[in-house]
């Protein structure tokens, strides 16, 4: 990559615990922050001078919420403790990280959130509410625990009686400055009270927009909000990477082509988004589309295709797509 002219950012945590450290709890066990600090100070000894940038952890909402509240990632718990635990350990972790590459001397650190633009389902103060706590729980819990050292109120309420000992102790360490902040935005849902039901007492309704091959509602201008947002209540001029922005599509092979208008529209819609986060002063410095490859997508298996080149999954065969070959002139021609 360097012999080439590009500028390797390197993730240090994208959802890989190793088994023996989850049959002592993972994330549920607050020593997981020093097993994570050991373990990127012996990543970065290796590889710290050759990359660009480091992210500590990769999109913690899914390895916590979506992992230990909701079930659907690994290790695949329904638990509140859990997930309460597992929401502060994550970035517990990443602020032992920081501390520890700093110390060595290492430079651009950040960490990469994932958020989904929360659309209440009516003018109903019961839906407006649901929708606020929805966003608290996927959007903010994370980045106001490293800008502000606070947790969201509305989560809290759910998640605090769960929460470790002493967890506030703690928020110091989570809140060291970010040299830039990695933003992962793919779609929002529309969100409904549900009454009766265990907090957080939320439903998602069905889309109402045109959705992509994971069924998620195309939304270009919930990343332009993200983006302005993140400049605006919490990093300021810290520079910003849209780190990841793509679709998955049932894309095929014909005559030795794939034609993905609709990931071309997606793409160049999500960019122009991103252009206009940057004129309302966003200090965006790089978009990243995910991905590069159809790949293996976690719990969706091989199943869904997000890549700008298509793979044969017998074969091995790579053939870049229109999207691919749109991206490529666009880049030529500096758009």
């Amino acid at each position: 990559m360097l012999e080439r002219g590009l500028k390797p950012f390197q993730t240090l945590y994208h959802w890989e615990m190793p088994s023996a450290l989850a049959d002592l709890g993972g994330w549920t066990n607050r020593d997981v922050a020093h097993w994570f600090a050991d373990f990127a100070e012996c990543i970065t000894a290796r590889l710290g001078d050759r990359v660009a940038a480091i992210a500590t952890i990769n999109e913690p909402w899914c390895v916590a919420w979506l992992s230990h509240f909701m079930g659907i990632h690994a290790p695949g718990h329904r638990d509140i403790r859990a997930a309460a635990r597992a929401m502060h350990h994550v970035l517990l972790a990443h602020g032992r990280a920081v501390e520890r590459l700093r110390g060595m001397g290492q430079k651009n650190l950040g960490i990469v959130l994932n958020f989904d633009y929360a659309q209440p389902a009516s003018d109903a103060p019961q839906d407006i509410a649901a929708a606020n706590t929805w966003d608290a729980i996927f959007n903010r819990w994370y980045i106001e625990g490293i800008t502000k050292q606070t947790y969201p109120a509305e989560v809290l309420s759910g998640l605090g009686a769960h929460m470790p000992h002493n967890w506030q102790d703690d928020m110091k360490i989570i809140g060291q400055p970010l040299d830039w902040l990695g933003v992962n935005y793919y779609t929002r849902h529309t969100v409904a009270a549900n009454p009766g039901a265990a907090w957080p007492a939320t439903r998602d309704m069905p889309p109402s927009l045109p959705t992509t091959q994971m069924g998620w509602e195309i939304y270009p201008q919930g990343l332009e909000n993200f983006l302005t947002r993140m400049a605006r209540d919490y990093v300021g001029q810290t520079p910003i990477y849209v780190t990841e922005n793509g679709m998955a599509n049932a894309d095929q092979v014909e005559d030795g082509r794939v034609t993905d208008q609709i990931r071309e529209d997606y793409l160049f819609a999500h960019l122009a988004a991103t252009r206009r986060a940057i004129d309302a002063g966003a200090n965006v410095k790089g978009f990243f589309y995910w991905s590069l490859l159809d790949n293996y997508e976690w719990a969706e298996g091989y199943e869904k295709r997000f890549g700008l080149v298509h793979v044969d999954f017998e074969t091995l065969q790579r053939t870049p797509k229109s999207s691919y070959h749109a991206l490529a002139r666009a880049l030529a021609r500096n758009d």
